[in-house]
């Protein structure tokens, strides 16, 4: 099944109950939800979120959801595979530092490469 192409206001408004990525690779811009604890980043074709660069890391970063009792889950980031290998260019938040983990913020942007991005969009809640 081909992927949905969307319109710019549909990428970055996030009308669902569900965490949301929209990734931006050599591919293109897609959505995709996030339901999952745990998920690979990266360009091996093995990862959950599969980036297409050659300057992407095969293993290059590992997204965990944060459980909390007294306010929403979220998710977080962290830099490198599951084995603790950091990746080759690291991650940078917002463009404007390298972290090694982030909790992740509604609207966050979390670069991999150039022109290779992912923006985290929270649930929206009643």
């Amino acid at each position: 099944m081909p992927d949905r192409i969307y319109d710019e206001t549909e990428l970055s408004v996030n009308l669902t109950s569900d965490h949301t990525l929209v990734i931006t690779d050599n591919n293109g811009t897609r959505k995709m939800q996030l339901t999952a604890d745990k998920y690979t980043i990266g360009r091996e074709s093995d990862n959950t979120v599969r980036l297409h660069s050659d300057f992407v890391s095969r293993y290059h970063a590992i997204l965990l959801k944060v459980h909390y009792s007294n306010r929403p889950d979220t998710y977080r980031i962290i830099d490198g595979s599951t084995s603790g290998k950091v990746s080759k260019n690291g991650i940078v938040l917002n463009a404007l530092r390298k972290v090694s983990s982030y909790e992740l913020q509604d609207g966050d942007i979390v670069t991999f490469a150039p022109e290779v991005h992912i923006l985290y969009l929270a649930p929206k809640l009643p």
